[in-house]
């Protein structure tokens, strides 16, 4: 995302707080991100969305950037969660979805007018253009 301009048109997708409450009660969350610290936290903060995540994994904390699969890594151990048991949601297919595959996570691409579509052969484990999507994935009921 573009800094500056962006940041004053930054909001939320549909339905994503929603999802958030229902998962929150039930999993672990965490983000990993490129963007700066300053910028990464105070975006989540001015969307109300700082308190669903931790930990708040940020490229620019570790001199790496996405596809990196230490970061992914971080997120896990952050969580203490198992690769395998954990789904990672992301809007680009390099650096989100082919590196969670490379650390081992199931990934859900969210189709949107972001991010890059296409890496090689990568194809995500899931594709959804609605959050509430994530719960069915997922076997829960939307509230």
């Amino acid at each position: 995302m573009t800094r500056g301009v962006s940041r004053r048109r930054l909001g939320l997708y549909p339905y994503v707080r929603e999802v958030l409450d229902v998962l929150r009660d039930r999993y672990p969350l965490a983000i990993v991100t490129d963007a700066q610290s300053t910028y990464a936290r105070g975006e989540l903060h001015k969307v109300g969305l700082l308190g669903y995540f931790d930990p708040i994994i940020v490229s620019g904390d570790h001199g790496y950037r996405k596809p990196d699969p230490r970061l992914f890594q971080l997120a896990l151990d952050g969580m203490a969660a198992a690769a395998e048991n954990t789904l990672y949601v992301g809007n680009d297919i390099y650096r989100d979805i082919y590196g969670a595959q490379e650390a081992g996570l199931t990934t859900v691409m969210f189709d949107s007018d972001q991010g890059e579509k296409t890496y090689r052969d990568c194809t995500p484990d899931y594709t959804i253009t609605d959050f509430r999507d994530l719960l069915q994935i997922l076997g829960l009921p939307f509230s």
